[in-house]
């Protein structure tokens, strides 16, 4: 994976702030999927974007079959969801979500960090897992 000088320097509230200025590149579309997702996960490093990617994600995948059956829950729960994971990269991250990169790729990417957190969680491991930078 590449590393791109932002020049932005440090941000603040992220694990290995003094090296917050190299921001990795996403790889390329032909890049395979384990490549992505190491992106993904370098873009979801701190505890509160795991905790409003964790109820933000569900909450879209909830959303999906009431857009259909009850427009008027689904598509509320739908917007708030994203609002949630958009303000998480605000918030904690300073950065853009994953999915600019690339939509159908970084979906799938997130529908398996939401089942990577959620195993932790199931293993009482806690939100991030033992060997994941805590903020």
């Amino acid at each position: 994976m590449a590393i791109v000088d932002t020049g932005a320097g440090p941000t603040p509230g992220r694990a290995g702030a003094a090296t917050a200025a190299a921001q990795p590149a996403p790889p390329p579309a032909s890049a395979p999927f384990a490549e992505k997702m190491a992106f993904y996960r370098s873009q979801h490093t701190t505890r509160g974007i795991r905790a409003t990617h964790l109820f933000g994600i569900l909450g879209v995948v909830l959303s999906l079959p009431l857009l259909v059956a009850r427009p008027r829950a689904g598509l509320p729960l739908f917007a708030m969801s994203w609002a949630l994971q958009v303000s998480g990269h605000v918030v904690f991250e300073k950065n853009r979500p994953a999915l600019t990169q690339g939509f159908w790729t970084y979906q799938l990417c997130g529908l398996a960090f939401w089942c990577e957190e959620a195993a932790e969680l199931l293993r009482r491991q806690g939100l991030g897992g033992p060997a994941r930078p805590a903020p």
